[in-house]
């Protein structure tokens, strides 16, 4: 008898925790951004390369509050979409005026893929685009955007679930067989 409630109390202990394993996992999207340089020459050519998909739609926006539109060139424009064949959609971009520029990497639906800071040549300060704040040259050339949300859910509040479950069904047996000793 002990061993079944001793079974019983450990399928429950189990069933408990399978759950939280399942949460324990990250999802992954399935698209990563990679660019060639984050400090080319003016006029010098560079490449965004996004991977997702194939099939899916990629824009690629560069902006920058120090630039007229015209020196921004992804074929001739500040913005463009492309569809990924073979897995990545491939831009090549051509800033031509000494600046900070922003390039963000969009998903069809809006989502942000990455974020990249490039720095145009290697003279004086320049402000960098919507915060107004002074950057070095050469400053901020790593590939750093915002933070990604974390998804999925902690298993800290399953485990405590369980283990009250646990106390509940131990002391419900221990008074339980306690009441058949004595009657």
């Amino acid at each position: 008898m002990i061993r079944r409630a001793f079974a019983g109390l450990l399928a429950a202990a189990l069933l408990v925790l399978a759950p939280s394993a399942a949460f324990a996992t990250r999802y992954t999207p399935p698209f990563d951004a990679a660019i060639s340089t984050t400090n080319p020459a003016p006029g010098e050519s560079f490449t965004v390369t996004v991977e997702a998909p194939s099939g899916e739609d990629v824009t690629l926006t560069v902006s920058s509050d120090a630039v007229e539109d015209d020196d921004i060139q992804i074929a001739g424009t500040k913005s463009l979409t492309k569809t990924a064949v073979d897995g990545a959609a491939v831009f090549t971009v051509t800033l031509t005026e000494e600046a900070v520029y922003s390039i963000v990497a969009t998903d069809a639906d809006g989502n942000v893929i990455e974020t990249f800071q490039v720095v145009v040549g290697d003279g004086g300060t320049t402000d960098a685009p919507g915060d107004g704040a002074t950057v070095a040259p050469g400053a901020g050339g790593g590939a750093a955007g915002p933070a990604l949300p974390e998804t999925g859910a902690t298993a800290t509040p399953l485990i405590i679930g369980g283990a009250v479950l646990l106390l509940v069904g131990a002391a419900a047996l221990f008074l339980a067989r306690r009441g058949k000793v004595t009657a």
